[in-house]
């Protein structure tokens, strides 16, 4: 009876080795895998800063570009207004000239 008792006693002993042991590992392993989704939560916060970044910068350079698109038609079309102003005013003076000479007759 009393080996039966130590059996038991050992038998248990044991059982709580490995459950320590067991805890431990498990507690390894947590720690393992929270390293893990730490470093993976990182790559992914740089890879979306840097998606990010090129996101701007593609934007930006397109909104140069529009700019300096828009800048040129704008600039064509002051300069089209400017002709059209020029011409339209030499016409008015010339009317104005011929006008006067009607009905003034020149001198």
């Amino acid at each position: 009876m009393l080996e039966a008792l130590e059996k038991i006693k050992s038998a248990e002993e044991q059982n709580e080795r490995k459950k320590e042991k067991l805890v431990a590992e498990l507690a390894a392993y947590e720690t393992n895998k929270k390293q893990q989704l730490q470093k993976k939560r990182e790559e992914l916060r740089m890879d979306f800063s840097t998606v990010l970044s090129e996101r701007e910068q593609v934007l930006s350079e397109e909104l140069a570009a529009e700019e300096k698109e828009l800048n040129s038609h704008a600039e064509d079309a002051i300069k089209m207004m400017e002709e059209k102003y020029q011409e339209k005013k030499e016409q008015t003076i010339q009317k104005i000239i011929e006008r006067v000479i009607s009905e003034y007759g020149s001198q």
